[in-house]
């Protein structure tokens, strides 16, 4: 993939905001003609998943969801499957963002997550579709020790979001270089704060206003040899609806310009 005379990374947005309550067609169309590569999908489009894609987000959780978010991850693999999407992005759980999720860091509370992930990642592997585990605020994965305690259980890969790692002050291009192949997708987000609850605690910046290093995190992704696509996850939500006025598109045109920055694009 080449733009100009520089070979370039696969850029994608994640369709979520109000993308979700838009057609697929749409929601694409809008985003290739905004400088993406292509869509990174969540559960609001499973039903109508379009090409070009870099993967499906389906972030159920194991641990207050129990067989019903096996399910819906299991639906997701055959439906990425079916469109020929290769990594369906998961979590642990619980998911303390959402309504009814219960904070639980118990020994029964891991064994459902990762006996689910086990069963999600042997039907994944029947599908032929990578589940990328996502380390995650709010969920049992979501520093470098609990994620590294699935990975050693469970042959998942990861999805990197350096986002996370700032809260728990774990070294980013570290874990880059130590997951090295496992990485299957990578996350472009930014955050500012402590380990707690959004909004309050922390938040979810603009790429470069938090406290993500990206030239050591792009130069660790370079020495792992780290080909896949790199999705923007636009969660700055105070800019979004403030001064954005809650448009999807236009917050997908200003990320992309600011990735074009991070990434030192040619013009």
């Amino acid at each position: 993939r080449r733009r100009g005379d520089a070979l370039s990374r696969e850029i994608s947005f994640i369709a979520a905001l109000d993308f979700e309550d838009r057609p697929a067609a749409e929601v694409r169309d809008s985003l290739l003609e905004a400088g993406y590569d292509s869509v990174e999908w969540t559960m609001a489009h499973v039903d109508e998943l379009l090409a070009p894609a870099s993967a499906l987000a389906c972030q159920q959780d194991l641990v207050t969801g129990g067989e019903s978010a096996v399910e819906a991850t299991f639906r997701a693999i055959d439906a990425a499957a079916e469109a020929g999407i290769g990594v369906v992005n998961v979590l642990t759980g619980p998911n303390l963002w959402e309504e009814g999720a219960v904070d639980r860091d118990d020994e029964e509370a891991w064994a459902a997550a990762l006996g689910g992930l086990e069963r999600i990642s042997e039907r994944g592997g029947q599908a032929g579709v990578e589940i990328g585990l996502e380390p995650c605020w709010g969920t049992l994965a979501h520093d470098a020790a609990t994620a590294q305690r699935v990975l050693d259980a469970v042959d998942v890969q990861v999805t990197f979001d350096p986002s996370h790692f700032v809260m728990t002050g774990d070294p980013i291009p570290e874990l880059i270089e130590r997951w090295g192949e496992r990485i299957v997708h990578f996350h472009l987000k930014d955050a500012f704060g402590r380990p707690g609850m959004d909004g309050e605690d922390f938040i979810f910046c603009m790429l470069g206003e938090g406290k993500v290093p990206w030239p050591e995190t792009l130069a660790a992704l370079d020495r792992i040899g780290y080909q896949g696509p790199m999705s923007v996850e636009f969660e700055a939500y105070r800019y979004y609806e403030q001064v954005l006025g809650g448009d999807p598109i236009a917050a997908a045109r200003l990320a992309r310009g600011q990735v074009a920055a991070l990434l030192g694009e040619p013009s």
